[in-house]
C-alpha cells in the first residue's frame, strides 16, 4: 500500500507542477511591455545630457568630448544638427550650445515629412497675359508667328542633310528609310 501511496503522490506533483509552469509563464509576460527596438548605446541621450549640463559648449569641444567617450563623430554631429533642428537645444551666434528643456525628449521621426511639406507649400505665380475681350470678335486674335521647327523649306539638298548627321544618326537614318521602302 505505500508504494502505491507514493507513486500516487508523485503522480499529483507532477501534475501540479506542470498546471502551474504556464500560469506563471502568462504572468511574467503579460507584465513586460513589448519593445519595437533595443537601446543600443544611448547616445542620443548622452549628446543632450553633455550639451545640457555645459551650456554655451561649441559644436566643435561637444563632438569631441563625446568621442572620448566612445560615440561616433559621424553620429553625434548628426545628432546635434537634428537636436538643433527639432529646437531640442538652440545655436547661439557665438556658436555655442544650450539645451531648451531640462530633460531628455526623444527626437522626431518625421521631421523629414514636416519640412518638405512646408517646402512644397510655397505657391508659385506665373504671369498671364489677359485674354483678347470677347466682344471684339475675330479682329481682336493677333496674328502668331508659326515656331521655328514647323516651317517647312522647299530647298532640299541631300549633301547639306550628310554632312550634319554623325554616324550614329546616319545609321538610325538609313534603318529608318529601310523599313519605310520595304
Amino acid at each position: 500500500m505505500s508504494i502505491l501511496k507514493e507513486k500516487l503522490e508523485a503522480a499529483i506533483n507532477e501534475w501540479e507542477e506542470s498546471h502551474t509552469q504556464p500560469e506563471k509563464q502568462m504572468e511574467t509576460t503579460q507584465q513586460t511591455p513589448a519593445h519595437l527596438f533595443r537601446t543600443t548605446n544611448n547616445v542620443t541621450r548622452s549628446t543632450f545630457n553633455l550639451i545640457r549640463d555645459n551650456p554655451g559648449i561649441t559644436r566643435k569641444d561637444a563632438i569631441a568630448k563625446l568621442e572620448g567617450m566612445q560615440y561616433k563623430p559621424a553620429s553625434t554631429t548628426s545628432l546635434i544638427t537634428q537636436m538643433v533642428r527639432q529646437r531640442l537645444m538652440r545655436l547661439e551666434t557665438d556658436g555655442g550650445l544650450h539645451a531648451n528643456f531640462p530633460e531628455y525628449m526623444p527626437l522626431k521621426a518625421n521631421l523629414r515629412k514636416v519640412l518638405a511639406e512646408k517646402k512644397t507649400k510655397k505657391v508659385k505665380t506665373k504671369i498671364v497675359k489677359a485674354a483678347p475681350k470677347a466682344e471684339a470678335g475675330i479682329a481682336a486674335l493677333q496674328p502668331q508667328q508659326a515656331p521655328r521647327s514647323a516651317i517647312i523649306t522647299t530647298n532640299f539638298d541631300v549633301d547639306s542633310i550628310l554632312k550634319n548627321l554623325t554616324i550614329i544618326q546616319a545609321k538610325a537614318l538609313r534603318d529608318a528609310l529601310n523599313n519605310l521602302f520595304k
